[in-house]
């Protein structure tokens, strides 16, 4: 039985697919974060496999997960999962590949990859992809898929399952007024990113403190919070190589913990920035509605009397609202992201002070 928390849609869809004589081989399971995804395509997938329900918490020789291990899911991600997909399974009625963060599929050649085993699957095979941010999914692979949306549960639903899930109940409910279903992702590292942007958008909105200085320190909160929080695969490669430190083999473990290191702390900078930026936005539209007479702030209420104290006009508030999510789309363009948001705050100093910069090609000018 396939039953999803506060996804009533998504169960439904995905009980009638399994419940059909032809069960489809390929799903995408798409949706905010936090809204439950990832435990529902492992549930999907013991449920496909035929999994006993005592064994479900054991690693399965029938089940492979691919996740980044950078900013892009590479061939070397991938190519043992596939390999095993072409094989009959072991244990289980068949064998299951479960992609997260499909969207990092974006290069053609490791999206082209998978695109045979969705076009021919092997007979006993299933792949499940999972993503936040479908739009950025190849079509070509997206639309080879049965789509399975999820979708945002509401503020109330959030803060009761975040509240259920150890924090207090004023923190719960201000988190799930500001970052939504993020709030039960329990996602540390994003977080930290979070409250590092509510700073930055404090700052933006305020310009009391110099573009360098608030660019180095959420740089280096940043990389404080990418370094305490490495992904299990880190882990797992750092342990190996301490093990043959100094034997046969103890150089290339020790390289290979180095290289996802790198990979991951680029990772996260790029991500990290996102989430900054994305954060600063929601302060800065705070700081708009506020200063168009709201009684509060909607998304961040801890902040409204120093919204209030800021009194930042409304014309500035649209325009940085502007500049921040067009930076935020240019940060999937891979540029030195420390740099874009150096430039950001910049030129919303010029704003601030009445200079209207030139206009990005591309994007309307301010008015």
């Amino acid at each position: 039985m396939i039953d999803i928390a506060d996804q009533p849609m998504a169960t439904r869809m995905l009980a009638g697919a399994v419940a059909r004589a032809h069960v489809p081989q390929q799903f995408l399971i798409y949706g905010p974060p936090g809204t439950g995804k990832r435990a529902a395509a492992t549930q999907l997938a013991h449920h496909l496999m035929d999994t006993p329900a005592d064994q479900r918490d054991r690693p399965s020789l029938d089940l492979s997960v691919v996740r980044a291990s950078g900013q892009q899911i590479l061939l070397d991600d991938l190519e043992d999962a596939l390999r095993d997909l072409a094989s009959r399974p072991v244990v289980a009625r068949c064998r299951v590949v479960v992609v997260e963060g499909a969207e990092r599929l974006n290069n053609p050649t490791v999206g082209n990859r998978l695109l045979k085993p969705l076009e021919e699957p092997p007979p006993g095979s299933r792949v499940i992809l999972v993503t936040d941010r479908p739009e950025d999914l190849l079509p070509t692979l997206r639309s080879r898929c049965v789509p399975v949306p999820f979708r945002h549960p509401g503020r109330d639903a959030v803060a009761r399952r975040a509240e259920a899930g150890g924090l207090p109940a004023d923190v719960a409910r201000t988190l799930a007024r500001s970052v939504g279903t993020r709030a039960l992702s329990a996602d540390v590292f994003f977080l930290a990113m979070h409250d590092i942007g509510v700073g930055v958008g404090l700052d933006i909105l305020g310009g009391t403190r110099a573009v360098g200085s608030v660019i180095s320190a959420a740089q280096e909160a940043m990389e404080n919070a990418a370094g305490d929080n490495p992904s299990p695969e880190l882990v797992e490669l750092q342990r190996a190589a301490a093990e043959l430190e100094g034997k046969r083999g103890g150089k290339t473990a020790a390289k290979k913990a180095d290289d996802q290191a790198r990979r991951e702390r680029r990772r996260a900078i790029t991500d990290g920035w996102g989430f900054v930026l994305e954060a600063a936005a929601g302060v800065v539209a705070d700081a708009l509605v506020v200063g168009l007479g709201a009684a509060e702030a909607p998304r961040h209420p801890q902040h409204t009397e120093r919204l209030r104290a800021i009194r930042a006009s409304p014309a500035f508030c649209v325009a940085a609202l502007e500049d921040l999510e067009h930076t935020r789309g240019e940060l999937r363009l891979n540029p030195t992201v420390d740099v874009a948001a150096r430039a950001l705050l910049a030129r919303l100093d010029l704003v601030r002070a009445g200079h209207v910069p030139p206009p990005v090609p591309g994007r309307l000018p301010y008015v």
